[in-house]
């Protein structure tokens, strides 16, 4: 199967509005990957939305992001279980890899004011450290059982692609090499939030996608929120983050 683009991904979602006879969406909403499709949308799609809501994200993956993902495609690939991507018919998929890929990205997740909060160095249903390689802390004990139960609910290849099309992103790049241009022929408004604990994608790439907008004319706006769960912040319960949102959807 071909590696695929986020710009692919555009494409199919266009491809089913037009099938519900839908000409063009009030706002796309997107957080993380979700916000890469939304300026993507919103950027080559111009005419398909109103406005675009982009959270915790990007306009293009950083050396720091490739390097994370690719522990995570190395771990999967490394698994003898893969089979070179072969190995729906064996009745058993890399799973130690996949868990090991999960475990290397949720940390990129979490901040660590939150996992010194939650964890910190405490032990896990012991008085004394083993001096072994068992899950002697808390944190080694969560990031386990994220790894183990990640694979009952995802498959391998799918992260492969997934991770590599979030790689490939470069908004810029797509439109001569300034970010600016993307959004020269859109009308929408946009609304960026970012997190000030997230170092996965830092307030300093929503920061730069604000310039690029406010170069092509584009009405925008800018929110950082202070909240101390690192980028999986814009999942959880942040009531500042919800205001933000509400109103502005209601404009």
């Amino acid at each position: 199967f071909p590696v695929i683009t986020i710009r692919d991904m555009v494409r199919a979602q266009i491809a089913l509005l037009d099938s519900l006879g839908i000409d063009r969406l009030h706002s796309v909403v997107g957080g993380s990957m979700g916000g890469m499709l939304a300026l993507s949308l919103a950027a080559n799609f111009a005419e398909r939305t109103a406005s675009a809501l982009v959270i915790a994200s990007t306009a293009r993956h950083s050396a720091q992001n490739i390097a994370f993902h690719e522990v995570g495609r190395q771990a999967i690939m490394a698994d003898p279980d893969w089979r070179g991507g072969q190995y729906y018919d064996h009745g058993k998929g890399p799973e130690k890899g996949l868990a090991v890929a999960r475990m290397a990205a949720h940390i990129t997740y979490l901040s660590e004011a939150g996992l010194t909060d939650k964890f910190g160095r405490r032990l896990q249903d012991r008085a004394e450290k083993t001096f072994g390689f068992d899950a002697d802390f808390q944190v080694e004990s969560y990031l386990r059982h994220q790894g183990l139960s990640f694979t009952d609910r995802f498959d391998a290849n799918s992260y492969l692609y997934i991770t590599r099309a979030m790689d490939y992103f470069d908004l810029a790049e797509e439109h001569g090499g300034l970010l600016a241009n993307a959004f020269t022929k859109s009308d929408a408004r946009f609304c960026l939030v970012s997190f000030d604990t997230d170092w996965l994608y830092p307030t300093a790439e929503s920061r730069r996608i604000a310039h690029a907008l406010n170069a092509a004319g584009a009405p925008v706006s800018f929110v950082e929120l202070s909240a101390p769960f690192g980028h999986d912040s814009f999942l959880l319960d942040v009531p500042a983050l919800d205001q933000v949102i509400q109103g502005f959807l209601s404009q």
